[in-house]
């Protein structure tokens, strides 16, 4: 008897290795750490110390106290320089490195240091209120222009046309109302503000400076974009006027301010604070660490006296417990972190030895793989590690990323740092003839007779790099 032949199913079991990675919290909190600028690290301390009550932080007395072993004392050595310390830092343990104290705290002392944060300033929209609710103007219209201000973006322009305020302010004021409110806002300081548009935004200003500029008027209205590409003959001949007054009119609507919320409105103010120190002493190079500001912290000892006595109760053990364990993560990162910090900037400076020593038109090229190797870390290490970090050496502060930089070949078969041909590029340009400037082309000539092989279309790239404009603009008449 015939049929088809039926599906059988098995059930098997096998094995199978592979690798796989695994970022484990304390490899998570680690990478977060070394990310981290100095100030953010510091409110990050200040916040886990706050929320974590297995953290201490160590007193100055205790930080400031030198540690000595007892047969260096006897010896009357010297106590090892802080280059000194920071180089065998690598093998040293935390309770090494943090000496304890007594854990004898108030809570207000814990609360007294973390009262260190600046307020912010008031923004655009802030100050503009402020200068409102003091001009002398019917209620009403004071409400209408502090919802007028509440539209304008960081550039002090309105987000909609005049004609729209009316459909979304509440109420539904009447125009009359409408144009008496933006009036007044566009009386308030910095000029410009309550402005539509760009042309908008420079009329109000002329207005405000008074006196005859009916020809910046008419540029600013019909030839914007003529003025922008620097086209100054045909300005003058579409307006019937010279050059020379073309010019002059050229220089006042380049003194206005495009955006002029700006002036208030910045961006966040970015504090640096160097976290490397490099010095220049009798020829030589000193690095240290600028991590004093840094809270220091330690396991809270009656933290650890709780855990013991709390042995009969899991929960509270097992609270207790997680905290410790969570402040050991904490300041081990911070530790592995200034170690790895230390240990690229030993690098970066052994190699631009000459830029620290000489000034930055020594810079050398230098890639992240190079430094990576020379540390024995992972390149993604180095990316982590460098951003947002400062260096202060004897030429000034720079961040970290400054150093690495690519460059172009030179006639002695060296790389010649992209910074320093932008530099050139710079001089080349601070020093040509403005009513000929050089072209793209031509400062690639100069450049490849001073022995850099460097194409024009990289000219162009560095020129546009460091903001200078293309030939045709930089053209005076």
């Amino acid at each position: 008897m015939g049929g088809k032949p039926g599906i059988v199913m098995r059930l098997e079991l096998t094995q199978k290795l592979q690798q796989q990675q695994v970022l484990v919290p304390q490899m998570i909190l680690s990478m977060d750490i070394l990310l981290l600028p100095t100030l953010d690290l510091e409110q990050r301390i200040q916040q886990e110390f706050s929320d974590n009550p297995a953290l201490e932080l160590v007193e100055q007395e205790a930080r400031d106290k030198p540690i000595a072993n007892s047969e260096t004392a006897e010896q009357g050595e010297a106590e090892p320089t802080l280059h000194e310390r920071l180089r065998d830092s690598g093998s040293w343990s935390f309770d090494e490195r943090r000496p304890r104290k007594s854990s004898n705290r108030s809570s207000d002392a814990k609360h007294a240091a973390l009262q260190n944060t600046p307020d912010k300033p008031p923004g655009l929209k802030e100050t503009l209120m402020e200068q409102l609710r003091l001009k002398t103007i019917p209620g009403r219209i004071r409400d209408i222009g502090e919802d007028i201000i509440s539209s304008l973006d960081n550039r002090g322009y309105l987000g909609c046309t005049a004609e729209e305020l009316g459909d979304w302010i509440e109420g539904r004021p009447s125009t009359e109302e409408i144009e008496q409110a933006l009036e007044a806002v566009r009386n308030l300081e910095p000029a410009g503000v309550g402005a539509t548009d760009l042309r908008d935004c420079l009329l109000l200003q002329l207005q405000r400076d008074g006196g005859d500029h009916r020809l910046e008027e008419a540029i600013i209205r019909n030839h914007l974009l003529d003025l922008g590409m620097n086209k100054l003959p045909k300005l003058a001949r579409e307006l019937g006027c010279p050059v020379e007054e073309i010019k002059e009119a050229a220089k006042l609507i380049s003194s206005l301010d495009p955006m002029p919320g700006r002036q208030i409105e910045s961006e966040e103010t970015v504090y640096i604070r160097p976290d490397v120190l490099v010095e220049e002493i009798d020829g030589e190079l000193e690095i240290s660490m600028l991590d004093y500001s840094l809270p220091q912290l330690e396991i809270s000892r009656s933290c650890r006296t709780a855990l013991k006595d709390a042995s009969s109760d899991r929960k509270t053990s097992a609270f207790l417990r997680k905290k410790i364990e969570s402040a050991k993560w904490l300041i081990h990162a911070i530790e592995q972190r200034q170690r790895t910090i230390k240990d690229i900037a030993l690098a970066i400076v052994e190699y631009q030895q000459d830029f620290m020593l000489k000034g930055p038109e020594r810079l050398k090229a230098l890639k992240m793989q190079t430094i990576a190797d020379t540390v024995g870390v992972h390149l993604s290490t180095i990316s982590r590690a460098i951003k947002g970090k400062y260096i202060e050496t004897p030429s000034g502060i720079y961040e970290l990323r400054y150093f690495f930089t690519g460059g172009v070949d030179n006639a002695e078969g060296e790389i010649e740092s992209r910074r320093n041909v932008h530099r050139r590029i710079q001089e080349l340009i601070e020093r040509e003839n403005s009513e000929k400037p050089y072209s793209d082309t031509a400062i690639a000539h100069l450049l490849q007779e001073e022995g850099l092989k460097i194409a024009r279309r990289t000219v162009t790239k560095y020129r546009e790099q460091v903001g200078i404009p293309a030939s045709r603009l930089r053209r005076s008449y």
